[in-house]
């Protein structure tokens, strides 16, 4: 995404985060000289117009894990960028430079893909992205972050371990929803089952009824729905109701729309414990971020957990494969430099979405 002018004109600020200090709200500088020579460094692109508020949000989150955290592995210093892949590759840069033993980010697809190529990733790092493409990973980048295609891939494991062989998916017209559903296939497939028919949201309302035809003509023993919470509260009524239906956390909006989430009844997804089960033990010592979205609410989790990751990196640079993490995101687990989560599985149940269990660890594998 180009950048506008007004990124292009702003430089990269450094801050020092006190560990036990509150939330601060904003991003501030500190005279130059005052870094900390060892850190961890957390790059966000908290100067972009189209990214900062996202980036704000795991911001957020790594400095209530950091303010808890005592004693202290490594001070926490905050470095914001714009959203061009060229200024975080040299705030990068600088980070090493002032010292900084582990780095947390970029947050960007573009800017993971930029940096793992190049050559400066010298110290562990903890991408929150996932980069475009096919490509070998620097020896001391390792990847996580939130990834709708991964749910998927997830859902079909899932599925499959529940005894179901034969799917029908109802996708969205969005391209996000048509990579989900891509996802979903693909593994559907590669587990051995079979893919019944492939039905496409109308754009109209008027032609809901058409859904419920093709469940007809294309009978399957489950449905994969590929669509956010507004779109497949509308849909699901057309549905069958006694097909087992699997979806991803994009059909999850709160919990606070009882009413509206009727609809989805039965409708079986993941999610992370820190939106469905708040009183778990590795949850409840965070404290809740007031205000946010259910997407922000996501990305605060993110960052809570990217900095608890990134300490266990500190400690332990050559951190061994397998699980690594109770976290708020999930039950975290190392393989191939991609820390993968093992989520809360929930399903809908008189509007409120239930944590049911947590994944079968054998329908893990993917990152998220």
């Amino acid at each position: 995404m180009p950048a506008t002018k007004a990124e292009a004109a702003e430089e990269p600020l450094v801050e020092t985060v006190p560990l036990a200090a509150p939330l601060p709200p904003k991003v501030t500088a500190i005279p130059e000289g005052d870094t900390a020579k060892s850190s961890i460094a957390l790059l966000l692109p908290l100067n972009s117009t189209s990214f900062g508020p996202a980036a704000e949000a795991v911001r957020q989150g790594a400095i209530a894990a950091a303010a808890i955290q005592i004693p202290a592995v490594l001070p926490l210093q905050v470095y914001p960028t714009s959203s061009r892949p060229e200024d975080i590759v040299s705030t990068y840069r600088q980070a090493l430079q002032a010292g900084a033993r582990i780095v947390i980010g970029p947050l960007t697809r573009n800017a993971v893909t930029t940096l793992a190529k190049s050559g400066l990733v010298t110290v562990p790092t903890l991408a929150l992205n996932y980069p475009e493409g096919e490509i070998t990973l620097p020896e001391n980048l390792y990847l996580f972050g939130l990834t709708v295609e991964g749910e998927a891939r997830n859902a079909a494991r899932r599925a499959f371990n529940d005894g179901w062989r034969t799917a029908l998916t109802i996708t969205a017209n969005t391209p996000l929803a048509k990579r989900v559903q891509q996802a979903f296939a693909d593994t559907w497939r590669e587990m051995g089952g079979k893919l019944a028919g492939q039905a496409a949201i109308p754009p109209d309302e008027a032609r809901y009824p058409a859904l419920h035809d093709k469940v007809i003509k294309y009978p399957a023993d489950m449905i994969f729905l590929a669509a956010d919470a507004s779109l497949a509260r509308m849909v699901r009524p057309y549905l069958d109701a006694n097909i087992p239906t699997y979806a991803t956390s994009m059909v999850f909006s709160g919990n606070r729309e009882i009413g509206r989430n009727v609809d989805l009844n039965g409708v079986i997804f993941s999610e992370m414990p820190w939106l469905l089960v708040p009183d778990n033990p590795a949850v409840m010592v965070y404290p809740r971020a007031e205000n946010f979205s259910i997407e922000q609410q996501r990305l605060y989790a993110l960052g809570i957990d990217a900095f608890r990751i990134a300490t266990l990196l500190a400690q332990n640079p050559q951190l061994a494969e397998g699980n690594v993490l109770d976290g708020v995101t999930g039950q975290i687990s190392l393989a191939a430099h991609h820390f993968t989560r093992e989520m809360a599985l929930a399903q809908f149940r008189e509007g409120i979405a239930v944590a049911v269990e947590f994944a079968d660890p054998n329908n893990l594998g993917e990152p998220r």
